[in-house]
């Protein structure tokens, strides 16, 4: 209890409470609106649960810079999509944003579908994409929906289960991407994200994600150094911290997806798997 707090008569409280908690909410708002776009921020692109979050959060620290992990207003308000559509400029959407916009590091997979966006409002950024195999990408999505790869298609009652952002993502809102069920639907996802490294090569620094869980140290000080930081903190204590849901890393791939729905993913990626040294 703060010192005020003890002259405030205990039937005060109450509403001194929901006082305090309007003006922090104000000057929360305030401070999204007023808070200014980082000129040339680093952005840090791939797919979702490809570990964007442990390789931007462990750069942040041992740089000593700020750092943006996933646009969390965009977790129960998603407004990505009505870019997609055409229903919302890209230049709005960081307006509405500029709090998650005004860190050196940001870390959003959804901004991996805005490249050509971020270049042009972002001519001075910086780019690092992560990719992972798929076949270990998309169980991990599923393990972090709580759903089984074999499915022929996700059931009307679990699909309630998923929220709404979560929702777009399996289903590719916007995107216009084929795909007859949900393992073909992120399979064609995954795909889609690496063009755009493959489409944009010489613009970004690539970290397969195999090769940063074999040396994270390493890894990450070489990021560094490719992106001209200075190390400026020790991250050997850090690198095993999970900063996100971990997955089910030990059932087999042909366990998890079942002998059909594996195919589809290793027939739909094959040829990029082949470009990242992803064996088949």
């Amino acid at each position: 209890m703060s010192k005020l707090n003890q002259f405030i008569p205990s039937y005060i409280q109450p509403f001194y409470q929901k006082i305090r908690s309007f003006r922090y909410q104000v000057e929360g708002e305030f401070k999204k609106l007023t808070t200014p776009v980082h000129p040339h921020p680093i952005l840090v692109l791939g797919n979702q649960k490809s570990g964007t979050s442990a390789i931007a959060a462990l750069l942040a620290e041992n740089t000593g810079l700020s750092v943006t992990i996933d646009i969390t207003q965009e977790v129960d308000y998603p407004i990505y999509h009505h870019v997609l559509l055409g229903k919302l400029s890209f230049n709005t959407y960081i307006q509405r944003h500029k709090l998650y916009f005004s860190k050196a590091i940001i870390k959003e997979p959804n901004l991996t579908l805005f490249y050509q966006e971020l270049i042009n409002y972002f001519p001075q950024a910086k780019f690092v994409f992560i990719i992972r195999d798929p076949r270990d990408n998309i169980r991990s999505i599923l393990n972090r929906l709580n759903l089984p790869g074999n499915l022929d298609e996700i059931q009307p009652e679990q699909g309630k289960k998923i929220s709404q952002a979560w929702q777009l993502i399996v289903n590719n809102v916007g995107l216009n991407l084929p795909g007859l069920n949900y393992i073909e639907r992120m399979a064609y996802r995954w795909n889609y994200m690496a063009d755009v490294y493959g489409n944009h090569s010489e613009k970004m620094i690539l970290i397969r994600y195999e090769d940063f869980l074999k040396d994270k140290v390493s890894q990450i000080e070489k990021l560094a150094q490719q992106l001209g930081l200075k190390p400026v903190n020790d991250i050997a204590d850090k690198v095993n911290i999970q900063f996100q849901g971990r997955g089910d890393k030990n059932v087999k791939w042909q366990d998890f997806f079942g002998k059909d729905n594996l195919s589809k993913i290793e027939l739909i990626c094959a040829e990029n798997m082949r470009k990242f040294n992803y064996s088949i």
